[in-house]
């Protein structure tokens, strides 16, 4: 695993020490400490850290509020604590956390959470970005469609013989389809 910038926040701070040295052991850098959420936020901000540790109860922001913010910040979020009721659990589950472990924690169970929370977060970056380009290219496909018809309706050709106006007049202007596409509908309306 290459090394990663963790942020730890826990108000015990001989959890915190802990947790630096095991990370620290194991080739990943600790780019920040915070002993409550406000603070692991700001410092998330200053310092944009690859995953945040996160402790579920802290003084003022909690764990939880924490990750939240955390989540809209594209940080993912493995959650140490305490407390392994359900409620706490359900809890984390919609916050969109990636791990969450309880404490006292060793360096057996730190170390792969910390590898798996990041992968599991890798890979829904991946499937976003996925998704983005394909709702990207269903757009384009869909104005070039548009398109194809107002020229269709516009020369008297079938949609075949619009699509072919459409490439040669774009190889002609030397853009893509989509920008051609986009000023033909604009036009259209």
């Amino acid at each position: 695993m290459s090394c990663l910038s963790i942020l730890i926040a826990d108000d015990e701070a001989l959890i915190r020490l802990d947790l630096k040295e095991m990370l620290q052991g194991a080739g990943h850098v600790v780019c920040g400490e915070a002993s409550t959420g406000l603070q692991a936020i700001e410092l998330a901000k200053s310092m944009t850290p690859d995953l945040a540790i996160l402790d579920v109860m802290m003084p003022g922001l909690d764990g939880l509020d924490t990750a939240m913010a955390l989540h809209s910040m594209n940080i993912p979020v493995l959650l140490l604590t305490a407390y392994s009721q359900p409620k706490f659990i359900k809890r984390a589950e919609k916050v969109s956390v990636y791990g969450y472990l309880v404490k006292p924690i060793a360096e057996h169970t730190l170390l792969p959470a910390v590898q798996i929370a990041y992968a599991r977060w890798r890979e829904m970056q991946d499937v976003r970005l996925k998704l983005q380009n394909t709702q990207h290219e269903l757009q384009s496909q869909k104005l070039i469609a548009r398109a194809r018809a107002i020229l269709s309706a516009r020369e008297g050709v079938n949609v075949y013989e619009a699509h072919q106006l459409l490439i040669r007049e774009a190889m002609n202007q030397r853009i893509s389809v989509v920008k051609l596409a986009a000023k033909i509908v604009n036009e259209g309306l």
